[in-house]
């Protein structure tokens, strides 16, 4: 064998083992993270909107991420959220304009939006 295939060959591998490593985090977290959601503002007052965090979908930023039509909370509906991904073990919501709001998981199970983004704002599992 050349030494030009034993170098394709290794490329290759490389190739895959780092496609496969960047991909490992983000398959891993989908499925405990992907669901649907109740939107709660502060005081953890129910909005009457749902969010869908679908991990088989994919969406700008990583997977798709649907708001309910019903949703009738004017903050929520001018951010629009259509996807989602998980960056270093926090949730980011990606809005149809391409800014992201973050949310970290709290020991109740909720995902409450970083207090220095903005309004409160808590995802809670339906």
């Amino acid at each position: 064998m050349s030494l030009f295939h034993r170098s394709a060959k290794l490329l290759a591998f490389v190739g895959l083992t780092f496609a496969a490593l960047e991909a490992a985090p983000a398959t891993a977290a989908a499925p405990s993270v992907a669901g649907r959601y109740a939107i709660l503002r502060a005081g953890d007052k129910d909005t009457g909107c749902m969010l869908t965090l679908d991990d088989r979908a994919h969406g700008p930023g990583g997977f798709r991420a649907q708001l309910a039509p019903a949703c009738r909370d004017q903050g929520v509906v001018i951010f629009d959220p259509v996807g989602w991904s998980m960056e270093r073990g926090r949730l980011a919501l990606t809005a149809r304009k391409g800014h992201k709001a973050h949310f970290d998981l709290e020991a109740d199970g909720l995902w409450r939006r970083d207090a220095k983004e903005g309004k409160a704002l808590t995802l809670r599992r339906l």
